[in-house]
């Protein structure tokens, strides 16, 4: 939810400055959210003991998901790349704020 509530405000203050391109960030924080869920999900089908796999396809998709997000932004124009990185980035930046 907080990660959501920052993509808002991040493309309301952004589109002060870009206007139509600040819709870039929901497209990077579309990503950031299906990459915490996606997190979420490999973390639940985890168990203590288990041994590691060698290959973890939710890694992968996760970060496919990310490249086709920024290179379908690159495409478009140097703005829309900066954009949508600004909007992957919540993906890190709402854990720090989030710290109990």
């Amino acid at each position: 939810m907080k990660t959501i509530a920052i993509i808002l405000v991040e493309t309301l203050v952004l589109s002060l400055f870009f206007s139509f391109e600040a819709l870039w960030v929901l497209w990077g924080g579309i990503g950031a959210v299906i990459g915490f869920y996606s997190l979420a999900e490999e973390i639940k089908k985890m168990t203590v003991g288990s041994k590691p796999r060698k290959i973890l396809p939710g890694f992968f998709m996760r970060y496919l998901l990310y490249g086709v997000i920024l290179g379908i932004a690159a495409i478009n124009s140097a703005y829309a790349l900066l954009l949508a990185f600004v909007g992957l980035i919540n993906l890190k930046i709402v854990p720090f704020l989030s710290y109990k």
